[in-house]
């Protein structure tokens, strides 16, 4: 009778001890959702904390705009262009502002601008990528420098005031080490203008 006492206690502290381990793991299961969502809100805060200016949105979205224009009108100028000058020209905008490009897209995610600005023209510059897409010959050449001239001129004020008073650190120093890129591109420009735009082929 004592050893059936005695098996019978066994068992009964072997099946506690067991459904104790197996509500220890549910317990910790439950308890880490809880920490998680606490943890979301201070995150969300955080990059709230850290979000770009409105300023430096702005900036972005111009810089995307212009930069895009660059590449799609030089394309253009690339294959229409009768001007050696123009062609030439117009490659070198499609191998400096692709690097500025990609500058730009780590510059906008160091600063992080919210959403990130679309790369797509505004609607002007639309309107005259329309206008050179209708243009031939010596027109085109005309049409092109006209607008790069407009280009360059916009642009470099842009980045001068952003290089100079911008908030956002990534940004600010983006628009400095680009600037003298565009300098060089206005210099450039102009000078074709100058010649009138159009050279023998």
């Amino acid at each position: 009778m004592k050893k059936l006492l005695l098996t019978m206690a066994a068992v009964v502290l072997t099946t506690a001890t067991a459904f104790a381990q197996q509500r220890a793991p549910a317990a910790s299961q439950q308890k880490a959702p809880a920490a998680d969502q606490q943890k979301a809100p201070a995150a969300a805060q955080h990059a709230a904390q850290h979000k770009a200016p409105a300023a430096a949105n702005r900036f972005a979205k111009k810089v995307a705009a212009a930069n895009t224009f660059e590449i799609q009108s030089s394309q253009l100028a690339k294959d229409r262009a009768q001007s050696e000058d123009v062609r030439s020209f117009a490659q070198q905008m499609i191998t400096d502002h692709t690097k500025a490009g990609e500058d730009f897209k780590s510059a906008v995610e160091a600063a992080n601008v919210s959403p990130p600005p679309q790369e797509q023209p505004d609607a002007r510059q639309k309107a005259k990528l329309s206008k050179l897409r209708n243009a031939q010959g010596s027109a085109f050449d005309k049409a092109y420098v006209a607008a790069q001239l407009k280009a360059h001129e916009q642009a470099v004020s842009l980045f001068k005031r952003y290089a100079k008073n911008g908030r956002s650190a990534p940004l600010k120093d983006f628009a400095a080490r680009t600037l003298p890129t565009l300098e060089h591109h206005l210099e450039m420009i102009q000078g074709i203008s100058k010649k009138g735009g159009v050279a023998s082929r």
